[in-house]
Formats: structure tokens, sequence, C-alpha cells
């Protein structure tokens, strides 16, 4: 078992990956409307997270309905993680 410090900063870690994976989510679909999704393999070159941390991520993201699995396989932002995207902007420090 983890020392609580170190399960602490996972998770600290894990909510920091979570806030990356919605912040480019958001620009693809506000950049490119038309093709509003990512790969997890483009995700995993691009944000430098591995792919279980990714897909422990894309869980949380999903099932709480901020993030969805398209028909071809990308993950896309959903109005709900839109809002999450400018609520995580207007929580940071000027």
């Amino acid at each position: 078992m983890e020392p609580p410090e170190s399960a602490a900063q996972g998770m600290r870690e894990a909510r920091l990956q979570r806030q990356t994976i919605i912040s480019a989510l958001y620009q693809q679909r506000r950049l490119h409307p038309s093709q509003p999704g990512i790969t997890l393999g483009d995700m995993e070159q691009t944000l430098k997270i591995s792919k279980v941390e990714l897909e422990f991520s894309l869980w949380y993201l999903t099932e709480g309905l901020f993030v969805k699995r398209t028909d071809n396989g990308t993950h896309s932002i959903t109005l709900k993680g839109v809002d999450l995207a400018e609520d995580m902007i207007e929580r940071l420090p000027v």
C-alpha cells in the first residue's frame, strides 16, 4: 500500500492530466468542429501521457459525461466538458 502522501500526489497528477485532456479536446472541438475527436494514440503522443494513465482519465471523464467516445474510436468533448474547461479557466490565478 502506498503512503498517504504518495497517493495524494498521484491524485493531484491524475487531476492535472484530466485538465490537460479536457483542454486538448476543447481546442480540437473549437478549431476543428467537423473533426472534434482525437485518437488515443494522438493524445498519447501530443500530451506525453502514457496509455494506462490516459485510459484512467478518459474513463473518469467519460463516466462524468465530460467526454464521449465517438463511432470512429476517437474521443471528443461534450457540452458538459466545455463548461468544465471554461470553469477551469475561471479558477486559474491571474
